[in-house]
């Protein structure tokens, strides 16, 4: 009888155990296509994956991150880029993973026959061809972008990043460059990027460059970099570097792309008194930054949400809850929109308001498949203050 019982037991377990995974979702969608490529003259396979909520906004244009050796780091990227986004540590992206053929010959800016036995080297000039005249024009025809675009790249594919910023910096906005082998070809890419960085004209870039513990001639040609950098006067731009010894050469593209998205973001970001100032100063802040980065720059949801909130601290309660309902209007699928203004209707006394609202921030975490057990606190607690005035 009791193992009948237990057999039972452990089959509604298994029953609820499944009815979780099964109402589970992954967040955003990922696809594999292939581009037939004229200037390289094969064809290359690509890694995409939408952001969540690119299906549920249809008007909305993303950034686009390029990712070079795509198949090694497509999976880890993707992952962390999603983690960051859930706390808004980052940018929703397009991620457009490019598988390689030919390493060597595409990531390297001159001709070594020394490095022969690891393949041809010497293709760069033509791979820059082939992302700025066949796949940046696909990507755009193909998906919704705000021509924002980042290129990342680790060890020689970080050598080729590095050479982009020189050679072609109107083809990005943000370059990420993990462990780049510098060193290649007896440091031959310095004399263009002393010359680069000596240019009196505005830049406005982003790089984010890194090292792990590595010694000898890419540790050196590192530090010989950073040093340009610190120099360098040129305007708009803006740069960090990692200096990472706990990390291997193999892990600082997986460690990096946490910190490089993250950084990367918050050169965007308006600041702190920009932010105190309101709703009409953060709008023209990112008209500004459209200009300067020849994107199409709009509020981002969380400086919108902390210019609410500092309008709550001052008990402002009306700006905080127009501040709250323009995030709503704009982001009207985002569960932490109605729990802001839900916010604002609490500290103002319209608690049956301010009820509805947490309520929709609930049903609306479901459909957009974030964590929501905040969310439910939140709400518990306000229903508990409902009640507790009605017995007064």
């Amino acid at each position: 009888m009791c193992q009948k019982l237990a057999c039972v037991f452990i089959g509604a377990i298994f029953t609820l155990s499944l009815s979780f995974h099964v109402n589970a979702k992954v967040r955003g969608e990922a696809v594999i296509t292939t581009i037939t490529s004229e200037v390289l003259n094969e064809s290359r396979e690509l890694l995409i994956h939408l952001p969540n909520n690119y299906s549920r906004y249809k008007d909305t244009t993303y950034p686009v991150l390029y990712l070079l050796d795509g198949q090694r780091n497509f999976a880890h990227t993707v992952g962390t880029l999603d983690l960051l986004n859930q706390s808004g540590m980052a940018q929703e992206m397009i991620v457009i993973g490019i598988t390689n053929t030919e390493r060597t010959r595409n990531f390297t800016p001159t001709y070594d026959e020394s490095y022969n036995q690891w393949g041809i080297s010497g293709g760069a000039d033509n791979f820059l061809d082939f992302l700025e005249k066949e796949l940046k024009p696909y990507v755009n025809a193909n998906y919704r972008t705000n021509n924002y675009a980042i290129i990342s790249g680790h060890s020689l594919s970080a050598l080729f990043t590095v050479y982009a910023l020189h050679e072609r910096p109107e083809l990005f906005q943000a370059y990420f460059a993990f462990s780049p082998s510098l060193w290649w070809h007896e440091e031959v890419i310095f004399p263009e990027a002393k010359a680069f960085f000596a240019s009196d004209s505005d830049l406005n870039k982003y790089l984010y460059i890194n090292m792990g513990n590595e010694d000898g001639n890419m540790l050196s040609a590192y530090e010989r970099y950073v040093e340009l950098l610190n120099s360098s006067e040129r305007k708009g731009f803006t740069f960090d570097t990692e200096l990472d010894t706990s990390e291997s050469h193999n892990t600082t593209a997986l460690a990096g792309m946490s910190l490089a998205l993250q950084k990367q973001l918050n050169s965007l970001r308006p600041t702190g008194a920009i932010i105190q100032e309101g709703i009409p100063a953060v709008e023209q802040y990112y008209k500004d930054l459209s200009a300067k980065y020849a994107f199409e720059a709009k509020p981002e949801y969380k400086a919108v949400n902390h210019a609410g909130y500092a309008a709550l601290n001052k008990q402002d309660f009306e700006s905080a809850i127009t501040i709250f309902k323009k995030n709503v209007a704009r982001f009207p699928n985002k569960s932490d929109a109605y729990d802001s203004l839900a916010d604002g209707y609490e500290a103002n006394g319209e608690l049956t308001t301010a009820l509805e609202m947490r309520e929709k921030a609930l049903a609306m975490s479901y459909k957009e498949n974030v964590e929501n057990g905040a969310f439910k606190t939140r709400l518990a607690n306000l229903r508990k203050k409902i009640a507790e005035g009605a017995d007064d």
